[in-house]
């Protein structure tokens, strides 16, 4: 597992804080990276915030908060229609967040990832910190990124999950298709409405 929003090989095509004209602040508030595998997963654990759409910025975008510190990690110029989570549903770095592409402000399929101080202080953060990776243009390799899996996200009720149902449990909240209650627990045996089972095979069907 890593805190790489990419698998494989992938380039870094434009560091943070570059300088340049091309920005109203001037300088690069991201990283810009591209890869041959165009799927991107989320780099923490944390909750879903945005899933939005800038035609003269971001393009298709995504905002997730961080669990541990609450900074905010954005990914944007995805393809239009490809974002496969939703508005405060809980994330991990096993869970597909969409499709890279070229929308918005771009001029070359890649994704520009940003991180920001907070929800409401929009300071940048080195996000070359986060990611673990060189803050330079070059070719990386994914597997020499390797982290310890962090295990800080269990579900705080975990021990009232049957052992029987654990790894199915894992699976369903990794792929995005069930989530915890905002204090973090599963609550295995609560009983589960027809809107709810809706909501499960919904998301089921767009992974």
């Amino acid at each position: 597992m890593t805190n790489l929003p990419v698998s494989g090989t992938f380039w870094v095509t434009c560091p943070y804080k570059k300088k340049g004209t091309s920005w109203s602040c001037g300088y690069h508030k991201g990283i810009d990276i591209t890869c041959g595998d165009r799927i991107l997963y989320s780099t923490c654990d944390g909750v879903v915030l945005t899933v939005g759409w800038d035609p003269n910025g971001w393009g298709q975008y995504v905002r997730i908060r961080e669990a541990t510190t609450g900074r905010i990690h954005i990914f944007a110029h995805l393809v239009k229609g490809s974002a496969k989570v939703a508005v405060n549903q809980k994330v991990s770095r096993k869970t597909i967040i969409g499709t890279m592409g070229t929308t918005g402000n771009s001029t070359g399929v890649h994704l520009h990832f940003q991180i920001e101080k907070s929800n409401t202080d929009r300071t940048v953060c080195d996000p070359t910190e986060w990611l673990g990776i060189p803050n330079q243009v070059g070719e990386y390799q994914s597997k020499d990124y390797q982290i310890k899996e962090d295990k800080d996200m269990a579900y705080k009720d975990e021990a009232t999950i049957p052992a029987w149902a654990k790894e199915a449990v894992e699976k369903v909240t990794e792929k995005g298709w069930m989530q915890g209650d905002t204090a973090g627990n599963f609550r295995p045996n609560d009983p589960i409405t027809r809107a709810e089972m809706a909501v499960v095979l919904a998301r089921e069907n767009d992974l």
